[in-house]
């Protein structure tokens, strides 16, 4: 039974550096240092929309953040649409994308908590919204597309032999880690999650924590696109689409609840680097896509398993204190 989450980051470590060290065997050079860098840049990305999922869910109701996809290709698109040359056309496009993102945010959390529509009821209509928005804009609009070289020298260089995206990734954990654990917010989101009532009565103010938490995490969606379109070299329809079912995936693997509540964002980034190495090892291996996602099924299982040992065990043990079988 794994208990805390010192005991989960220490499984996923185990777990990453078994695949590394079996993919290194199987496939001679695939855990070298040019891979290896591939690899966390690719891993930035699903840590990003991993966030985004994390804070959701924390923010309890079973909240899960189904427009995260269409929300980063909007960022990316209206951002690439806005960019400019050079570093200081980078601001254009950040600035566009973010109060996308905070609109968009304020539409789903305000949604959920003003007019009681279900998490995946509200982001999955907010999702579709934006995705015939872009439609429709993509096919009258001849705005630009294409990165520029700053955006992409942004997502493609490296700082001391770490790959930008994997350093802003880091500074972007460290901030939510400190949210989290050490704020009052970040106190506020898990006390709402896991109990609103008891958290409305202590004083919290649930609803608007809500709000922010979907407010935040569909700012990071749209951002992460702008990103995208750096690492994929131009805006299109579908840009982050890919990465809404591996975000639900990696958070759930990092041990976020999806009863609210509980969440280790630490736990995630490691789930998201596990993620991104077994998908290169499958790949290299040259795995079928049928078999590919029998084995990710396999993980998810085995990891949903895991969520649910301690309670488990917990309801066993109050049992058996009461004289229960």
């Amino acid at each position: 039974m794994i208990k805390g989450t010192n005991a989960r980051r220490a499984l996923l470590l185990v777990l990453v550096v078994g695949v590394l060290v079996s993919g290194q065997f199987a496939v001679p050079g695939f855990a070298n240092g040019g891979q290896l860098g591939n690899q966390v840049k690719i891993a930035a990305f699903l840590g990003l929309f991993g966030l985004c999922q994390t804070i959701a869910m924390m923010s309890g109701g079973q909240g899960l953040d189904l427009s995260i996809g269409a929300t980063a290709t909007l960022g990316g698109i209206l951002g690439a649409a806005v960019i400019g040359p050079g570093p200081a056309g980078l601001l254009p496009a950040f600035a566009t994308a973010l109060a996308c993102g905070a609109i968009v945010g304020l539409v789903n959390g305000g949604g959920i908590t003003l007019f009681r529509v279900p998490p995946l009821v509200m982001t999955l209509a907010t999702a579709s919204l934006i995705d015939g928005g872009l439609i429709v804009w993509t096919s009258v609009m001849q705005a630009n597309t294409a990165a520029t070289p700053t955006l992409v020298a942004l997502t493609g260089g490296s700082v001391a032999g770490l790959p930008r995206l994997s350093v802003l990734w880091i500074l972007v954990a460290g901030v939510v880690w400190y949210l989290i654990e050490r704020s009052a917010w970040g106190r506020g989101l898990m006390a709402t999650g896991a109990n609103p009532d008891a958290a409305y009565l202590s004083g919290a103010r649930v609803r608007l924590i809500r709000i922010a938490a979907y407010v935040i995490s569909a700012s990071i969606a749209s951002l992460t696109g702008v990103l995208l379109v750096g690492y994929a070299g131009q805006a299109f329809l579908g840009l982050g689409g890919s990465y809404l079912l591996t975000s639900v995936v990696v958070a759930v693997i990092g041990g976020v609840s999806l009863a609210g509540g509980r969440g280790d964002y630490i736990a995630v980034v490691i789930a998201a680097l596990f993620l991104t190495v077994l998908t290169s090892l499958l790949t290299a291996l040259q795995i079928e896509e049928a078999g590919r996602q029998c084995i990710f099924g396999a993980t998810l299982l085995a990891f949903l398993a895991i969520n649910g040992l301690p309670g488990r065990v917990g309801r066993l043990r109050t049992r058996r204190m009461h004289g229960g079988g």
